[in-house]
């Protein structure tokens, strides 16, 4: 059975990204749009969906070579 895996947030470590337009500028190359951002002392995050449209317990997260985290989860049916 295929899971219907989708995209929840993006993350961006400020050590790549020294503003948040560029921070902007770098998840446009892996996410079609951003629902939410906020700052940490660490990074931008970015979501591309509100966590309640995902089953609890079903995050996962992948990071990529160039050194941004992508979470993943399972979409509510």
């Amino acid at each position: 059975m295929i899971m219907p895996w989708e995209m929840q947030t993006v993350i961006v470590p400020k050590s790549l990204a020294g503003s948040l337009e560029e921070a902007i500028r770098i998840v446009k190359r892996v996410a079609s749009k951003i629902y939410t951002s906020r700052e940490t002392d660490s990074s931008y995050r970015f979501r591309q969906r509100p966590p309640e449209d995902f089953v609890a317990g079903t995050f996962r997260t992948s990071k990529l070579k160039s050194g941004v985290t992508v979470i993943y989860g399972e979409i509510k049916s």
